[in-house]
């Protein structure tokens, strides 16, 4: 292979045309000036310098993006859009749609994280790395909360007298599902975006909303709005 292909970096979009609990989620005016969020992904990649290509995947006809020789639409079978095929099996679907050679760069970026914008920092940290420690990034939020179990056991403290501050509880991670960064070749193995040994790339909590409802998309909506 040719050190182009081993420095090569692509940015996959994963965007699928039915939403269950937000409709049209992807696609519908989002930002004032009328871009989705998928408009306002593809626009944030865009803005970085060493990402060699955009790929799209979807199973929605005519998207309203403006295409260029940096992007490309991979179409995506419905059956890898729907919420009964395992997420295991949409991840390997998608990365073998993936026209790279195995050993690209693969930025995962998903839209639905819309305050995120440490796309340059994250994959500058990623390509920087010991990979002899860290094989893949995953962007994640601190939780420094008092979790328990559905019958009210707790998990990260303990009841009476040995309850903790805040500040001293364990350090947990929730994952954003904003950006993973890995090799193509693992993906594939692993049919996962996220590898064995990960670096978290953890990000302040108020760029973290992921919206999952349609109060979440409306609440994003404002938040992007005044995020100056």
């Amino acid at each position: 292979m040719s050190n182009i292909s081993k420095n090569k970096i692509i940015a996959i979009v994963p965007v699928k045309e039915r939403s269950e609990r937000v409709p049209n989620k992807n696609f519908r005016k989002f930002t004032e000036n009328g871009n989705s969020l998928l408009d306002l992904t593809i626009n944030k990649l865009k803005s970085l310098i060493n990402l060699d290509h955009i790929y799209i995947s979807t199973d929605k006809e005519n998207i309203k993006i403006p295409l260029t020789q940096n992007i490309t639409i991979l179409k995506r079978d419905k059956k890898f859009c729907d919420n009964l095929t395992p997420w295991s099996e949409v991840i390997f679907n998608v990365a073998n749609s993936i026209p790279e050679e195995e050993d690209t760069t693969i930025m995962w970026v998903h839209t639905t994280t819309p305050l995120f914008n440490f796309y340059k920092e994250a994959l500058e940290k990623y390509l920087n790395l010991n990979k002899n420690i860290f094989n893949s990034l995953v962007a994640v939020e601190k939780s420094k909360e008092f979790l328990i179990d559905q019958k009210g056991r707790p998990i990260n403290y303990m009841f009476g007298v040995w309850h903790k501050y805040s500040q001293d509880l364990p350090e947990l991670f929730k994952i954003t599902g904003a950006l993973f960064i890995n090799k193509l070749s693992e993906i594939k193995k692993n049919r996962y975006v996220i590898g064995t040994n990960p670096y978290l790339f953890e990000v302040p909590s108020e760029y973290c909303l992921d919206i999952d409802n349609e109060w979440q998309f409306e609440l994003a909506k404002i938040l992007y709005k005044n995020l100056d």
